[in-house]
């Protein structure tokens, strides 16, 4: 039977459990107010990256802003394995403790923070011993070996500041949890960049700015264990491995979504100057920004999951998640087909016109936009529900076709379109695991993605990217940038008021969730509809 594969807390959290009182945490902050909240950063975050690409575009040029991007997208390929699973581990069982004893969340906590530091820091050591090999092999040019003490920085510094960030995430204390996402992935960057762009070094920048990670996750670390001062502390390595024994089997699946981004790139460095390589890797950043309007969903997701499926409120959970598909599958169709048709304005507000030639290339990979917003959305569903790393078959599956299609490719096509092979086949592995996600979900909870109950919105959404595509067309492709967002601001609000003709049922969910008690949106305002 679907939804069964929780398991019981260990032996070993039990015999705690006798030792202490149980000291509860508050949970009073609605969900809607914590997406709200992390909504909010996620935004502030995805902003101040948006804004740091541009920096880089602008004032450094197209080779250095290929570095950074590059750089980034190896810092979160290693990072994905580095981290051994520990980010959902460590959130989902802290929030399974939250009215056991304040000895396990110390626990808890000290356990994830040793492995994390401690792994990461072996990892960034390594890295530095064999900098001139790793260098050549994930940058394509030996020369780059200064980008692996800065890559080893970040490692030691996100791992620390995870730790602090599941913590919180754990007790759904979602202010200082984005207040460490803030502070970590905002203000420190922000403030590196306007300090030291005119060393026009990225080594520098990432360097400078992975150490202040390190320090201030140090802080945010001590402020957490000053809570436990009077804790009792019970033995941590059991519960360190048992995050281990939960975390370490979604490592593949990590790693491997991680992969999907870093090693197109990596190839292709190998083979183009890392100014055209710049242009995948601008293409790959667009649709991992449409993913990030997902994080917020996620990260309270799968605290919030794993607290109502330990009381059996399974209807409950498909309900939200039923609604939850639905809004993806409106959301996504729309937001994929308006990228497309402004791709050239964006990328040239966003980093200038000399990326214009990379345009092709963005659009190429806009096209996974509804698939992996699918999977970066209902991914939490899926590990609030089984211990079993369902993710990680999914994504090894994508990856697999993913480097079996490049690998044919790069052997029969001609290198002159190396760019666009990969991008295709990337949109190929993302819609695979997009179909994957979409199965398992099912599976876990019993239920069907409502593809009809969406048909009509899909519908329209299809009808106003045809409706921008003649706006193009008519004005041409050199309208200003005011011009264009006007015109956006009209389409977003003309989809939303078909949503609404429409009686969407999720935009009713979402409005009764965020204004009890009000008449619901839509003509018909069914209340049985929204239960």
């Amino acid at each position: 039977m679907p939804v069964q594969e929780r398991e019981p807390y260990d032996s070993h959290i039990n015999d705690v459990s006798s030792n202490f009182e149980p000291s509860p945490v508050s949970l009073q902050a609605p969900s809607t107010a914590d997406v709200g909240l992390t909504m909010a950063t996620e935004f502030s975050i995805m902003a101040a990256g948006l804004l740091m690409v541009s920096l880089f575009g602008r004032l450094l040029g197209p080779v250095a802003l290929g570095e950074y991007l590059l750089l980034r997208r190896v810092l979160a390929w290693l990072f994905a394995g580095a981290v051994l699973g520990l980010g959902n581990a460590l959130p989902r069982y802290i929030a399974r403790s939250v009215q056991r004893p304040a000895a396990e969340r110390r626990a808890y906590f000290l356990g994830a923070s040793a492995s994390l530091v401690g792994f990461t820091s072996c990892v960034g050591l390594i890295l530095y011993a064999g900098r001139q090999s790793f260098a050549r092999w994930m940058f394509g040019d030996a020369k780059l070996a200064n980008l692996i003490l800065p890559l080893g920085l970040m490692l030691i510094g996100q791992a620390a500041q995870t730790a602090a960030y599941g913590f919180y995430r754990g007790i759904l204390a979602m202010r200082r949890a984005n207040a460490t996402q803030l502070c970590n992935f905002a203000l420190i960057p922000i403030a590196v960049m306007l300090l030291l762009y005119r060393t026009h070094s990225v080594a520098w920048i990432v360097g400078v700015t992975g150490a202040l990670t390190v320090i201030a996750a140090g802080l945010f670390a001590r402020l957490i264990l000053r809570q436990f001062a009077k804790v009792p502390s019970p033995r941590v390595r059991p519960y360190a491995v048992e995050l281990l024994r939960y975390g370490v089997g979604r490592v593949p699946g990590d790693f491997g979504g991680a992969a999907l981004f870093a090693l197109g790139p990596m190839i292709a460095v190998h083979y183009l100057p890392m100014t055209q390589v710049a242009y995948l890797l601008l293409g790959s950043n667009f649709l991992m920004v449409v993913g990030y309007a997902a994080g917020p969903l996620g990260v309270v997701l799968l605290s919030k999951l794993s607290m109502m499926l330990s009381q059996d409120r399974l209807e409950d959970v498909r309900v939200s998640l039923g609604h939850l598909a639905g809004a993806v599958l409106d959301l996504s169709i729309f937001v994929c087909l308006q990228l497309a048709v402004f791709a050239d304005v964006l990328v040239r507000v966003w980093v200038g016109s000399t990326f214009l030639p990379g345009t092709s290339i963005v659009r190429l990979l806009i096209l996974a936009v509804p698939p992996y917003l699918f999977y970066m959305t209902l991914r939490s569903s899926i590990d609030a529900v089984t211990v079993k790393p369902r993710n990680a078959g999914n994504v090894l599956v994508a990856v697999v076709v993913y480097l079996a299609l490049t690998g044919v490719t790069l052997k029969l096509l001609p290198a002159t379109f190396l760019l666009e092979e990969i991008a295709g086949c990337l949109v190929v592995a993302l819609a695979i695991l997009g179909a994957l996600t979409a199965r398992t979900f099912g599976q876990l909870y019993n239920t069907r993605i409502p593809w009809s109950r969406c048909a009509p919105t899909m519908i329209a959404a299809a009808v106003l990217g045809g409706l921008s595509f003649a706006f193009r067309q008519v004005v041409g492709f050199h309208e200003s940038s005011v011009l264009t967002v006007c015109f956006e601001l009209l389409i977003s609000g003309v989809f939303l008021s078909v949503l609404i003709k429409l009686d969407s049922p999720w935009l009713g969910f979402v409005w009764k969730m965020a204004f009890p008690g009000r008449r619901p949106l839509g003509v018909a305002a069914r209340g049985e509809k929204y239960a």
